[in-house]
């Protein structure tokens, strides 16, 4: 069990084997998890084709949307080795959260709502090239407001290029394509 000498909450942990599923994705949850030892593959199903978003070791937490909104999980994750895991439920968050300086709340607020924007604009997307652009833009924009002013610098002029490059690149090849099927679709109106 783990106590903070400031409050004396008991956190429960779990010992999950490897292979086991830990979270399904669609299902409601209240719980995130630390990963205290071993690590976890974080997997979304497309159809019957198993995409993995990414993996997880200790320190880093999981399941943590479930604390603040009531949505369906947009994930599964799976231990891919033996795993000790803390428990964080809903109700300790919220109570800690709850005696936490009003500032460190509007923080919070603010980045969940900006994350779950976020969520919603990868999940929600049509897989259109409009979309992509959207998407990625949205991700440089998040990553530069998380920078120091002088990292910004450097990121931008790191980045920008590269991007602006690869998002001309999309464009053209989504102009390209749209001509493309304005001929074919010219074509067939001539046919007789």
């Amino acid at each position: 069990m783990v106590k903070s000498s400031k409050d004396m909450t008991i956190l429960e942990r779990r010992f999950v084997p490897c292979g086991e599923i830990i979270l399904q994705e669609g299902e409601r949850g209240n719980n995130a998890y630390l990963v205290q030892s071993g690590e976890v593959e974080v997997f979304s199903m497309a159809g019957d084709r198993e995409i993995i978003l990414g993996k997880m070791g200790p320190g880093q937490i999981f399941g943590e949307m479930s604390l603040v909104f009531d949505h369906p999980r947009s994930a599964s994750v799976r231990a891919t080795e033996h795993c000790n895991l803390i428990v964080i439920t809903r109700n300790v968050f919220n109570d800690k959260l709850t005696r936490s300086d009003v500032t460190i709340r509007a923080i919070v607020n603010m980045l969940t709502k900006r994350i779950l924007e976020t969520n919603n604009a990868l999940l929600n997307k049509n897989d259109g090239l409009d979309d992509m652009q959207d998407v990625v833009l949205n991700i440089y924009n998040n990553v530069v407001e998380t920078l120091e002013k002088d990292e910004r610098r450097q990121f931008r002029n790191a980045v920008l290029p590269e991007l602006n490059n690869f998002l001309d690149a999309v464009a053209r090849f989504s102009r390209e394509r749209a001509l493309e099927k304005d001929a074919d679709n010219s074509s067939d109106d001539f046919t007789l």
